[in-house]
């Protein structure tokens, strides 16, 4: 969430502070800014005028976020969450605007790939006219196949990924609000085939923390309604699959899914969470009718 700050002390000597989240596009990228309790300083180091790189956009934002926590304004928002306020919250977005600026340059696709990405997208929500942004382009949120290394007893682990199962997708986010909410929904697409491969709900980039507006699961909707929905999105999409649809979370939402139980990975590799693993097609639906999440590895593990 922008603007939120979640506080995480390793067991390193050093106590290194990690904040996740402070800023929109970094929480979402996986990015974590380092920040050492012992190097705090009363003053900024500026950057270089001469066109900074995304590394140093980085270091910027790690700086500034560290010295308005320590020296500037922070409240309680209404969930007791601390985040920026007043001018500090000023300084911290415009570094975050910096930093999104300098991603987005760095990774813009071809015209002609954006454009194929995007009719995907309209095709998929059945909507000529829906508007969606370049975001950035990074490995896909829900897909990493690779070698397991287990680092202690207690269950830490690292996967290492092989040359030949990188994948990366470019992500675009909604210009519009999901109806009802404060929320929008972010799509990865495969360059390769154009295919989804993810669709999920994220907060706005200019969100400010605070919601009036309802949510995804209300008002609940009948049954016969909810799947009339999932299965518009699915004929939106033209899979080859056979989806079964079955209830999860006390019917909070209904999952559709398909998954190729004969695939194996290669010896030596292995997929970690419930979509890499094997090709899987995954789409929720809330009880109020609404896209919670949708996934399909298919073509992640064909190319």
């Amino acid at each position: 969430m922008k603007g939120q700050i979640n506080m995480l002390f390793t067991p390193k000597p050093q106590h290194t502070k990690i904040l996740l989240g402070i800023f929109g596009i970094a929480a979402v990228a996986g990015i974590a800014i380092f920040i050492n309790a012992k190097t705090g300083s009363e003053t900024q180091t500026a950057v270089s005028d001469n066109s900074p790189s995304v590394k140093e956009l980085q270091q910027e934002m790690s700086r500034i976020a560290q010295y308005e926590f320590e020296h500037g304004c922070v409240e309680k928002n209404e969930r007791g969450q601390d985040v920026f306020c007043g001018e500090s919250k000023q300084k911290v977005d415009a570094a975050e605007a910096r930093y999104n600026t300098a991603v987005k340059a760095s990774t813009m696709p071809e015209s002609a790939t954006a454009q194929a990405d995007t009719e995907a997208i309209k095709k998929f929500m059945g909507d000529a006219t829906f508007q969606v942004e370049y975001s950035r382009s990074q490995s896909p949120a829900n897909f990493s196949v690779g070698v397991l290394t287990k680092l202690s007893d207690q269950g830490d682990e690292r996967i290492d990924t092989p040359q030949a199962w990188k994948r990366t997708v470019n992500i675009y986010r909604a210009t519009q609000d999901i109806e009802g909410t404060c929320q929008v929904y972010e799509y990865e697409v495969y360059p390769k085939t154009h295919d989804i491969v993810e669709v999920r709900v994220v907060y706005p980039e200019n969100y400010q923390g605070k919601c009036t507006k309802g949510d995804l699961f209300s008002p609940k909707i009948p049954e016969a309604k909810i799947k009339e929905v999932g299965q518009s999105y699915l004929k939106n999409l033209g899979l080859e699959q056979s989806l079964t649809v079955t209830p999860v979370d006390d019917m909070s939402r209904w999952q559709w899914k398909w998954q190729d139980t004969n695939y194996k990975l290669p010896e030596g590799v292995v997929g970690r969470s419930a979509v890499d693993s094997k090709p899987t097609v995954r789409l929720f639906i809330s009880s109020a009718g609404k896209l919670l999440q949708y996934n399909n590895t298919v073509a992640l593990f064909e190319n």
